[in-house]
């Protein structure tokens, strides 16, 4: 029974050191890495809405003058 303990220890410590230990950081950091290419997609997402609701806001005021010009008086009416 006290081999088998005296194998036990130093195998256990060998996998933690060796196995388990590494597969934690490498998980860690895939997390983080996860994170950042998250924050990299959400900016991207956020610079094309901002880019369409800046065309929208130009074909907006572009309708708005054809308005001005062809109805006057359409403000008061809306």
């Amino acid at each position: 029974m006290e081999s088998v303990l005296h194998d036990i220890v130093p195998l256990s410590t060998i996998l933690t050191l060796f196995l388990f230990l590494p597969w934690l950081i490498f998980h860690y950091v895939m997390k983080v890495r996860d994170s950042r290419r998250l924050d990299e997609e959400s900016r991207v997402l956020f610079e094309e809405t901002v880019h369409r609701v800046e065309h929208v806001q130009e074909r907006v005021h572009t309708l708005e003058r054809i308005l001005d010009a062809e109805v006057p008086g359409w403000r008061e009416r809306v």
